[in-house]
C-alpha cells in the first residue's frame, strides 16, 4: 500500500479542464484551466477546432456555435458540461510565426461542484510543468523556459525525453514552488522539441478586458502576512496621490509582467507583487524619494520571509558584474567577509544561486547585508572591475539605509585583507638602541611571506649585541629575502626616540663586493614599533593616498599644526624645517596621524625644501620607496650626497603583517634625536 504524501499539483488538478467537440468521443482536443469561478481559459484554436474550423480562424464565435463545444473536469470524472464565449483574442498571424492573441474564454455553469480556480501570474520560475490534455499524471512533461518573443515563452524540452504534442494545447504552465499558472501551451514545432507558450500577461489582459477577477493569493495569505500585507499598504498611503498608476506600469516593466495593468487601489498592487520574491524590494527601489515611506517599508518587507534583498535589476546587474565563471571567487569571498556562513551547495556551482543564497542570510540594522559584504570582497580582490562593483554597493546600500559610516567600514576591512593576500614578502627589524646614538642593540629580526606568515626569527635575544653581531644576522635576514621575484624591503621598527639612528646605511654582506649598505639594493623604511590614534591614521590614508592630494612640505612646525589639524587629507609630509625641529615635527605628525613622512637626516643648505620635494613623484603612494632607494643609491658612499641622509617613515596600515608579542616595551617618550 502507498504511504500518504503531499502532492504539489493537488491544485492543478482541481482545476484542470479537458476540451472536447461534443459530439465526438475520445480523451479531447486540447485542455484548458479554471481561473475563477465559473470561467476557464483555453486557447483559441482549441476552440476553432472543436467547432470544426479552421484552427486560425479569427471570426468570433455565435451563441449559435457554442453548443458544439464541451468541457469535461478530470478531477470530477468524464461528464461532458456546456460553455459560452465570455472573451475571445484570436490568433493574429504574420507570416508562419502566432505572434499574439490565440486565447479564449469560456464560462461554464455554476453548478460544478468540486472544481477550483487556480492564480495565474508570472513568475521568476525556469523550469515549469504541465501535462496532456486530459491532465493524466503519466503525461506529465518538464519545460524550461529559454526567453521571451513578444506575448510568448520560447520553451525547451525538460529532463524528461516527453515530447510536446497538438493535444497539449490550452494546458497550463504550473510553477510548483509559486503555486500558480504562469502561461498556456499553444504551439510545438514538428522537429527539434522547441514549444512555445502565452504568458501569464497576455492572460491576465483578456481576463480584465472581459471584468473577470483572476484567482489570486489574497485567498490563501496567512494570518501573519495579511497583517504584514496591512502594514505595507497604509505605508504607501502617505505617498502622493497619483503615484500608484505608473508604480504599477514601472513595477510591471521591471518583474516581468504578472502584475495588473491598472490596479484600483494599493492592495490590489501589493497582493499580487509579493508573489514575486524581489517584488517588496523593487517596490521599495521606486519610492527612496519619500524616505518616511520607503523606511516604514523596507521595516515591514525585512518581516517577509519569501521577499528577497534585491530587486531584479539589482540582482541581475551584480551577477553580471561577477561574472558566470566567479563562482570559486564568489564562494572564498564569502568565507572571508562573513566566515560564520555555511554555504550549502544545491545543484552544479552558479553564481546566480550562490548571490541569493547569500541574500537569504539576514543582517542586523545598521549592518552591511552578507550579499554586500561579499561583493564589497570580490570588489577589493580584482586589480580591475572593482569600482563598478563598489558603484553597484553604493546604490544598493544606499536604497537599503545602511549608514556610509557602516559601508566605509566594510569596504576598509575587505581592501586589508586584499592587500594582506596580496602584499609582498617584507623583512621586519625590531630595534632598541641603549642610547640614540649608541653601537650596541637589541634586537628581533623577522621574514614574513607574501602572505603574511612568518617564515624565520633572527634574535639577539634580552642581551646587548653589538653593531657588528646586527649587521651578520642583517645580512643573512637580506639574502633570505633577496630570494624572492619581488618585495617589499625592510621594516626598522623603532622607538620614538630614535627615528634619526641611519639604519638605511647599515652594512651587509655582499659577497665578494664586500659590503653594501641595506638601503641600496633595496626600499627600507621606518615604522614606529606602535602606532597611536590608529583610527586617523586610517583616515588619513583612505583619504589622502591619491597621486591627486600631493605632498605637505612642513617649514615652520606652529603653521604645520593648525594646518594638519585641520585638513585630514594630508597623508604624506615633506620635513624642510631645520634639523633641530626634527624631533618635534614626527611628534607632531605621528600624535596627528600623518602615515608618510620624508627627511633629511642633517643640514644641507637653503635648497634642502627644493630637493627634497624633488624626491616625493606624482604617484607616491606607489613609487616613492623606490625612489629614496634611488637616491640613496646615487650616494652611494659620498656622506655629502643628500641621498645617504634621507630618512623615510612610513606606516601604511594594510601593509602590517601579524605582529608577535616582544619583550621590550615601546618608550611612549621622546622624538627623533
Amino acid at each position: 500500500m502507498h504511504g500518504h504524501y503531499d502532492d504539489p499539483d493537488a491544485r492543478i488538478r482541481r482545476a484542470w479542464a479537458t476540451v472536447h467537440d461534443k459530439a465526438a468521443a475520445g480523451p479531447g482536443l486540447g485542455a484548458g484551466v479554471v481561473v475563477a469561478e465559473g470561467f476557464l481559459l483555453t486557447c483559441a484554436h482549441v476552440v476553432n477546432a472543436a467547432l470544426g474550423r479552421d484552427k486560425l480562424a479569427v471570426t468570433e464565435p455565435t451563441a449559435a456555435d457554442m453548443p458544439r463545444v464541451a468541457v469535461s473536469f478530470p478531477a470530477l470524472g468524464g461528464d461532458r458540461h456546456t460553455v459560452e464565449l465570455a472573451g475571445w483574442r484570436p490568433p493574429t498571424v504574420e507570416g508562419d510565426q502566432w505572434w499574439d492573441g490565440d486565447l479564449a474564454l469560456l464560462r461554464f455553469g455554476p453548478a460544478v461542484a468540486g472544481v477550483e480556480p487556480v492564480p495565474v501570474r508570472e513568475t521568476p520560475s525556469q523550469r515549469l510543468t504541465t501535462w496532456y490534455a486530459t491532465g493524466a499524471q503519466r503525461s506529465l512533461v518538464d519545460v524550461r523556459v529559454q526567453g521571451s518573443m513578444g506575448p510568448w515563452y520560447i520553451l525547451d524540452p525538460g529532463y524528461a525525453p516527453l515530447e510536446i504534442r497538438p493535444g497539449h494545447s490550452g494546458a497550463p504552465l504550473w510553477d510548483r514552488e509559486q503555486g500558480c499558472v504562469t502561461g498556456l501551451m499553444v504551439s510545438a514545432e514538428p522537429e527539434g522539441g522547441r514549444s512555445y507558450a502565452i504568458r501569464a500577461t497576455a492572460v491576465e489582459e483578456l481576463l480584465t478586458a472581459a471584468g473577470v477577477p483572476c484567482a489570486g493569493a489574497a485567498e490563501t495569505l496567512d494570518p501573519r502576512t495579511r497583517a504584514l500585507v496591512d502594514e505595507l499598504v497604509i505605508a504607501l498611503g502617505d505617498l502622493p496621490d497619483g503615484k500608484l498608476g505608473p508604480c504599477a506600469e514601472h513595477l510591471r516593466s521591471a518583474l516581468g509582467g504578472g502584475l495588473p495593468r491598472y490596479p484600483g487601489t494599493w492592495r490590489e498592487l501589493v497582493v499580487p507583487l509579493l508573489g514575486h520574491p524581489r517584488g517588496a524590494a523593487t517596490l521599495i527601489s521606486m519610492v527612496t524619494a519619500h524616505e518616511a515611506v520607503a523606511r516604514r517599508l523596507r521595516d515591514t518587507a525585512a518581516r517577509l520571509g519569501t521577499q528577497r534583498l534585491l530587486t531584479q535589476g539589482e540582482y541581475e546587474e551584480l551577477t553580471a558584474l561577477l561574472g558566470p565563471a566567479a563562482y570559486a571567487e564568489v564562494r572564498a569571498a564569502a568565507q572571508r567577509a562573513v566566515p560564520h556562513l555555511l554555504l550549502t551547495d544545491c545543484g552544479p556551482p552558479g553564481v546566480p544561486a550562490l548571490v541569493e543564497d547569500l541574500e537569504d542570510r539576514a543582517a542586523g540594522p545598521g549592518v552591511v547585508p552578507p550579499v554586500v559584504q561579499v561583493a564589497e570582497e570580490v570588489a577589493a580582490g580584482r586589480p580591475e572591475g572593482g569600482d563598478a562593483l563598489r558603484e553597484w554597493s553604493d546604490r544598493v546600500t544606499g536604497r537599503l539605509g545602511v549608514s556610509a559610516e557602516a559601508v566605509v567600514q566594510c569596504r576598509y576591512a575587505a581592501d586589508s585583507r586584499a592587500a594582506a593576500r596580496t602584499s609582498q614578502p617584507v623583512l621586519r627589524v625590531w630595534l632598541w638602541a641603549a642610547e640614540p646614538t649608541a653601537d650596541s642593540f637589541h634586537y628581533v629580526i623577522r621574514l614574513y611571506d607574501a602572505y603574511g606568515h612568518p617564515v624565520r626569527t633572527w634574535t639577539g635575544d634580552d642581551a646587548l649585541r653589538s653593531r657588528d653581531d646586527l649587521c651578520a644576522d642583517l645580512s643573512e635576514a637580506v639574502d633570505e629575502l633577496d630570494q624572492y621575484d619581488d618585495t617589499a624591503g625592510v621594516e626598522f621598527l623603532l622607538e620614538e626616540g630614535f627615528f634619526g639612528l641611519a639604519v638605511d646605511r647599515l652594512p651587509t654582506s655582499a659577497g665578494p663586493l664586500g659590503t653594501r649598505p641595506v638601503g641600496l639594493d633595496r626600499a627600507v623604511v621606518l615604522r614606529g614599533q606602535s602606532v597611536r590614534r590608529a583610527g586617523v591614521l586610517r583616515r588619513r590614508w583612505e583619504k589622502g593616498r591619491g597621486p591627486e592630494a600631493g605632498p605637505y612640505l612642513l617649514h615652520d612646525l606652529d603653521a604645520a599644526n593648525g594646518d594638519l589639524t585641520r585638513r585630514e587629507e594630508i597623508a604624506c609630509v615633506v620635513a624642510c624645517c631645520p634639523p633641530d625641529r626634527h624631533d618635534d615635527t614626527l611628534v607632531l605628525c605621528r600624535w596627528l596621524g600623518v602615515p608618510v613622512i620624508l627627511w633629511q637626516r642633517g643640514g644641507h643648505g637653503p635648497d634642502a625644501a627644493e630637493t627634497l620635494r624633488a624626491v616625493v613623484p606624482e604617484n607616491w603612494p606607489d613609487s616613492l620607496r623606490e625612489e629614496v632607494r634611488r637616491w640613496r643609491a646615487e650616494a652611494l658612499h659620498d656622506t655629502a650626497h643628500m641621498g645617504a641622509h634621507l630618512a623615510l617613515l612610513w606606516e601604511d596600515p594594510s601593509w602590517a603583517p601579524p605582529r608577535q608579542p616582544l619583550t621590550h616595551p615601546t618608550r611612549r617618550e621622546g622624538g627623533v634625536a
